[in-house]
């Protein structure tokens, strides 16, 4: 047994020898119900249900080859030989079977039959015991180790910092024994105390944990008994690689040595040839390996959660790939599918999306890392790099500004970084933040599901002045945004007075909700009849059980890659964000809304029902990634089709959702999709608009064939010119001048033609400028605002204006300096999609 591939085998195949049951490897993406981490970290993290007895497992004892994935290092990875932000953890796991006995015997049995390593090079650790957590020394680990010939001086008991496992938080945990690697004294410190987890040296490494999992640790800390005692245990496979190929770094074994020899080719630049290559290499192998498992198992670049996790890395790998002349990074994905494709098939199934992801998210962040490093090496020059205004205004991440400098010997003020940004999203956020709190009384009874019409009473009131006061009632039939879906509509009528307040929003305070109402009027413990607006309940309702249908489409048509990554459910429309690296194709779309229409007109029945998680679970209900869940969970299921955890409202059969149209379809960055579509009256309004257009252009074309030399319809006639296009990640920036025509006619056209799109219009008349700036709905979530780009670049040519997010117009009287003003827009554009 030499090789990593060799040692996978090896030991999943010794276990299943001894009667373990062989699992996958569970996604990077933990379940839905573990919060544990953003990642899976570890291999017994997947079945920790089972572990704490509220499931069955698969079988009594298993044994899995686990991905995972670790953030506390990412800034460490390429500074030594040992850090990884990806790696794979063999294990063997046991529930209510044998317990410390088993598990050490099967660990010394592999190590010196089958790894065949030196045992007078081998160490082993103990829990010293805890008083805090009312636990002696692990005596019976010390007696298990010296009956199978471990010397008592190399059996190391160790403090619950070291030799305690736990998940981080609450769960399941217990006193752990680890096994070590001894390097030999040529590699120590030379201390009289030097022994396993030594501070002072890395004589030696640790490569397999034996976890006895017999206790849960509890909010408060203590801890209580499992119902059964368990084992768990994590052999590192590429720790383990390094002894058995006589390495003494990760990076030297096998599994890291074929990516480094394609860098090695595609740059010339060789691994070990200077301190710059060797870390530009151990960066570029781990991210690389980690970056292909996270799209491959659903992740996507954002800036939030996971989706960072792989923004950070991937941008890391960027700028180490620039700095040894490897261009084209996404390339570096088909060497590690290659390299393991034979133990996740995920892998190459996902090939195309993952080179697709990684692409975009290199092209997006070359323009930054362009930008960023000049200015970044302008302010090194002068001995001071301010990681706020990178960051702030050139979209510079501050972990590569505070690398950098450290390269540089240059130091960075993280806490008056934190402090600035912090006041800038309180600026950015001011004029549109909106937080509700709780103003007291006993909770609200939602009772939105069965009624829209109650008499309640109101059970806490506060005034906040203008009109407008907020309430809290014991029965409310308001729907509180969430979940995707915007807040009901109605008012509230004094059983009394008769006095009328209409409902301007409604929302989530944990478990309970508060009314924001414009009206007077009203007081605490008045009766009165809540009434919720049922012309705007029913299209939302059904533009909801569209989304479900809408996503089981997607899946049907695209692959189950596809994943909710976002909606909105409002009454005029639905908007559905998905994963996919790619826009549908023309047979794609029409046969997604063709499957959703034969659903609807099957007239399926919806059904909505409470139960308990894990029941839900094993139902196959779509779970949402990174969403919280309680102990109960309501399921929506529409009949043979679709089956959803989802607290929104629903029709009772799919036929009351009307026809279904695709109004649009475009992206919303890397590896993201977004659709709008419509429902019943506003699909149908849409659909007549679409055939009265339609009509119109048959007309024309009529019309032009009895007059062939007449002039083409206003549409064409339109003289303009796009006289800079720039592309910012996914986004197509147009600046767009115009002769003649109506502008905000020209920059809607172009819009849709290049989706998804800024267009930025100027046009002279009269020695005057007009702008117009058009985007696509989707740039607003990314920091696009029509309305302010605007008012900057107008400006520059003596005038004002304003708008919406998605568009704006102004005027100016300085036709002169159009062309400055089109530029502006164009910079601050790209910037805030930078």
């Amino acid at each position: 047994m030499r090789t990593s591939a060799e040692l996978r085998e090896g030991f999943l195949s010794f276990f299943e020898a001894k009667g373990h049951e062989r699992l996958p490897s569970w996604p990077l993406i933990p379940r839905p119900d573990d919060q544990s981490s953003l990642l899976t970290t570890a291999g017994m993290q997947p079945q920790m249900p089972y572990f704490l007895g509220r499931e069955e497992p698969p079988a009594p004892t298993t044994t899995t080859v686990q991905k995972c994935f670790r953030t506390v290092d990412i800034d460490e990875v390429g500074l030594d030989g040992h850090h990884l932000t990806f790696f794979e953890m063999l294990g063997n796991f046991s529930f209510g079977q044998y317990f410390k006995e088993g598990a050490i015997d099967y660990a010394v049995e592999f190590v010196q039959e089958h790894l065949r390593f030196d045992w007078d090079r081998i160490w082993v650790t103990v829990h010293a015991g805890d008083p805090e957590l009312g636990l002696g020394a692990d005596e019976d680990a010390i007696e298990l180790w010296l009956k199978v010939g471990m010397p008592r001086e190399r059996i190391v008991a160790l403090p619950s910092s070291e030799n305690f496992w736990w998940v981080g938080g609450p769960g399941p945990c217990g006193p752990d024994s680890e096994i070590y690697w001894d390097y030999g004294d040529e590699f120590g410190c030379g201390h009289p105390d030097c022994a396993p987890a030594c501070p002072r040296c890395d004589r030696f490494l640790e490569f397999w944990n034996l976890v006895f999992m017999s206790y849960e640790l509890h909010e408060d800390g203590t801890l209580t008994p499992l119902p059964q005692q368990n084992v768990d245990t994590g052999l590192g496979l590429e720790r383990t690689a390094a002894v058995l190929q006589g390495v003494r770094s990760v990076y030297e074994a096998d599994g890291y040595q074929t990516i480094m020899d394609w860098i090695a080719g595609e740059t010339g630049t060789r691994y070990g040839e200077s301190e710059r290559a060797t870390k530009a290499h151990r960066i570029l192998a781990d991210h690389g390996r980690g970056m292909t498992f996270l799209v491959g198992d659903g992740v996507l670049p954002s800036n939030e959660g996971r989706g960072y996790v792989l923004r950070r890395i991937v941008r890391r790998a960027v700028q180490q790939a620039r700095a040894i002349g490897l261009d084209d990074l996404w390339r570096l994905t088909d060497v590690v599918v290659e390299q393991l494709a034979p133990w996740y098939a995920e892998l190459p199934k996902h090939r195309e999306r993952i080179q697709d992801v990684i692409r975009a998210e290199e092209e997006r962040f070359s323009q930054t890392l362009e930008r960023g490093l000049r200015l970044f090496e302008e302010q090194a020059e002068d001995g001071h790099v301010d990681p706020f205004e990178l960051a702030a205004t050139y979209g510079f991440p501050y972990e590569l500004t505070k690398e950098l400098a450290r390269e540089r010997g240059l130091a960075v003020d993280e806490e008056e970084f934190t402090r600035r940004m912090a006041e800038h999203r309180e600026i950015s956020r001011a004029t549109e933040a909106w937080v509700a709190r709780d103003i007291g009384g006993p909770a609200t009874e939602f009772v939105g599901y069965e009624k829209t019409d109650v008499l309640t009473a109101v059970s806490a009131y506060r005034d906040v002045g203008d009109g407008t006061f907020q309430a809290k009632l014991f029965e409310s039939p308001f729907y509180p945004e969430g979940g995707g879906q915007v807040t009901d509509q109605g008012y509230l009528e004094h059983e009394e007075t008769g006095a009328r307040a209409v409902l301007r929003r409604a929302d989530r305070v944990g478990d309970d909700q508060v009314l924001t109402f414009e009206g007077e009027g009203f007081a605490e413990g008045d009766r009165v009849r809540a009434v919720v607006d049922w012309h705007a309940r029913f299209p939302t309702m059904a533009n909801h059980t569209a989304t479900h249908l809408l996503h089981w489409a997607l899946r049907e048509v695209l692959g189950d890659h596809v994943v909710q990554a976002g909606s909105a459910v409002r009454p005029d429309k639905l908007r559905f964000d998905f994963t996919h690296a790619q826009a549908l194709s023309e047979d794609e779309r029409e046969r997604v809304e063709r499957l959703v229409n034969e659903r609807i007109f099957e007239n399926r029945p919806v059904r909505a029902f409470f139960a308990p998680i894990e029941e839900a679970r094993k139902l196959g209900a779509t779970m949402l990634f990174g969403e919280k869940y309680g102990d109960e969970v309501r399921v929506v299921e529409i009949g043979g089709v679709s089956r959803e955890l989802c607290g929104g409202t629903h029709v009772a059969r799919t036929a009351e959702i009307g026809p279904f149209v695709i109004a649009s379809e475009g992206s919303v960055g890397a590896g993201a999709r977004r659709i709008e579509a419509l429902t019943s009256g506003e699909a149908f309004a849409f659909l007549r608009e679409r055939a009265r257009e339609a009509g119109e252009l048959r007309a024309l074309l009529a019309e032009a064939r009895k007059q062939p030399h007449a002039a083409a319809p206003a549409v064409a006639a339109a003289d303009f010119e796009i006289t800079r296009q720039t592309q910012a990640g996914d986004v197509h920036v147009l600046v767009v001048e115009v002769r003649s025509g109506d502008p905000l006619h020209i920059s809607d056209r172009l819009k849709q033609q290049h989706a998804p799109a800024a267009v930025i219009v100027g046009a002279r008349a009269d020695g005057t400028a007009q702008l117009v700036i058009n985007v696509d709905e989707s740039l607003e979530s990314r920091g696009v605002h029509a309305g302010d780009v605007i008012r900057e670049a107008a400006a520059l040519v003596g005038g004002a204006g304003g708008g919406r997010p998605t568009m704006a117009r102004a005027g100016g009287k300085d036709a002169e300096r159009l062309g400055d003003a089109l530029a502006e827009a164009e910079r601050l554009i790209v910037a805030a999609l930078s």
